[in-house]
């Protein structure tokens, strides 16, 4: 190693004397050369901090499909709905189709005069008429008790049928399910036609309902609705009213879409059964409980909340009305 630094050395004197450069490269041997033969070899040093990622490489291509997964447990059931208005009106003009398709059966006329005591005690003379073809009263219709085919008394006024009636208190609407279903009471004085008979009268739309009040003072208020429906037993006879007019304030609106309860029967949205928490037993489209109750407990003063005949927004929820009538008119 000695004698090629010596040529080394020879070489670069005379390329160039005492040049630089060569002094640089033969101090750089020598070093190396004592390095080398002086020192074993150094310990591994540590690893150094990693360089920057590289570019991204191009996607592969995606992997084999797996294999479906087993089928999930079936969920619950949800519960049924009742129909909606639209739903009802639908069914209701599809029933009325099919009642005017239906050939007709033979009319008979059988008239006898009936003397008979209006609501206001005056007395007159009306004719009783049976007919096919007549589901409720019609407009051309005489003021007074008229017998339908299907065999159901009614009281017709101006064109309307009357269905409720409250007077005096002489008739107790403390009644059970079967008793609201099927009517009660007398039909020239207090009644209650039946709700199942108000079902059939207005399934096939185009009813209106007219409400009429006095208080204990003679005054008289009314309430009118555009649309009014009773649905089947099956739905709870839910009420269906809606288009308020009139004077006495709408205390109706608010019970809509609510089946009717009693005090065997309770469907109301209240804890406590409100047909037997209002003063009585009677029956009626409770809410929670509500704003009207023209089948209360017949009083002059009222004994609680609610208690008595009620339309909240004339004469509030603790004053009692004296009389009321429900009617309605189909076209």
């Amino acid at each position: 190693m000695r004698g090629v630094t010596l040529l080394l050395s020879l070489a670069c004197f005379v390329i160039m004397t005492y040049s630089q450069q060569c002094r640089q490269v033969l101090t750089t041997v020598c070093d190396d050369d004592v390095v080398n033969s002086s020192m074993q070899k150094g310990d591994k040093g540590d690893i150094g901090r990693p360089g920057k990622s590289g570019i991204p490489g191009a996607q592969g291509d995606p992997g084999a499909k797996g294999e479906p997964g087993g089928v999930g447990q079936k969920g619950i059931q949800g519960e049924s709905c009742a129909l909606g208005s639209l739903g009802t009106d639908i069914v209701t003009r599809l029933a009325k189709i099919e009642e005017l398709l239906t050939p007709p059966s033979t009319t008979t006329m059988a008239t006898t005069t009936v003397a008979t005591t209006t609501p206001s005690t005056a007395t007159s003379t009306v004719t009783t008429t049976t007919t096919s073809s007549i589901t409720s009263c019609s407009p051309s219709s005489s003021n007074g008790a008229h017998t339908l085919t299907s065999g159901v008394e009614v009281y017709c006024e101006d064109g309307w049928t009357i269905f409720q009636r409250r007077i005096d208190g002489s008739v107790s609407f403390g009644r059970r399910w079967d008793d609201y279903a099927n009517g009660f009471g007398q039909i020239d004085g207090e009644f209650w036609l039946g709700l199942d008979n108000i079902h059939k009268m207005t399934r096939g739309g185009g009813c209106r309902l007219k409400i009429e009040l006095w208080d204990f003072d003679g005054n008289q208020r009314h309430a009118d609705y555009s649309s009014f429906s009773i649905e089947s037993a099956e739905n709870l006879y839910r009420l269906r009213v809606s288009g308020y007019s009139g004077n006495a304030g709408d205390s109706l609106s608010y019970h809509n879409g609510r089946p009717f309860s009693t005090e065997d029967s309770n469907n109301d949205s209240q804890r406590v059964n409100c047909a037997t928490n209002r003063g009585g037993s009677q029956g009626w489209w409770f809410r929670s409980c509500g704003y009207s109750f023209l089948n209360g407990v017949w009083m002059r003063q009222s004994s609680g909340y609610q208690h008595g005949i009620i339309w909240g927004d004339w004469k509030g929820l603790r004053e009692p009305l004296k009389e009321s009538k429900m009617k309605l008119r189909c076209d």
